[in-house]
């Protein structure tokens, strides 16, 4: 019998412990994936869907070598205030960085953006590429306000792409130059 051995880093920031997910940390994710707070995340969901989700959101790291940390502030380490990373699922080609705050009183203050700058230097160290995206859906504001702080850049021609059919993306019921998602594009070496 063999066994798979990971491991998963702890990354801190000036307010913020990056770590692995664990058991305790369900009921934030579930919190959120179930409230209208997770509509930009295709939310939300029933409270079952959310624990696999979570799940597969710990998968990631044993399958990959990568994934989601969970956040916790310094200043109250048991409640977790969202989750950031690398999401790279079976069947999407490119990983991309995604960041998720999971309740309202944890924004505005400035948590993604911190927490990004945290684990993209880390993130470029195991990825082994050079480019990775963001998926950021219509009318999500604030991910774009994000990604264009971390220093990505829209990427047109990829948002089509995804958008046509066949795309990762595609949506019959919206019209070709009206995505569902706008994909940015982040580039090892501009990270603002």
């Amino acid at each position: 019998m063999s066994h798979t051995t990971i491991h998963i880093p702890t990354l801190e920031t000036e307010r913020l412990i990056l770590r692995a997910p664990s058991r305790q940390d369900i009921q934030f994710y579930v919190a959120f994936k179930t409230s209208q707070r997770s509509a930009f995340t295709d939310g939300p969901h029933d409270p079952a869907t959310a624990t696999a989700l979570f799940s597969e959101v710990a998968g990631q790291w044993i399958m990959r070598g990568y994934g989601l940390f969970m956040a916790t502030t310094k200043a109250d380490p048991d409640t977790v205030v969202g989750g950031f990373g690398v999401f790279h699922p079976e069947g999407q080609e490119e990983p991309e960085f995604g960041w998720s705050l999971y309740a309202a009183e944890h924004e505005g203050k400035g948590y993604v953006t911190e927490a990004m700058r945290g684990v993209i230097p880390w993130a470029w160290t195991v990825l082994g590429v050079n480019t990775a995206q963001s998926h950021v859906h219509a009318g999500n504001d604030a991910s774009v306000i994000v990604a264009e702080r971390l220093g990505a850049a829209f990427d047109p021609e990829q948002t089509r792409i995804a958008s046509a059919e066949g795309g990762q993306f595609y949506d019959p019921a919206r019209p070709i130059d009206k995505p569902k998602v706008h994909i940015w594009r982040h580039t090892k070496g501009q990270l603002k």
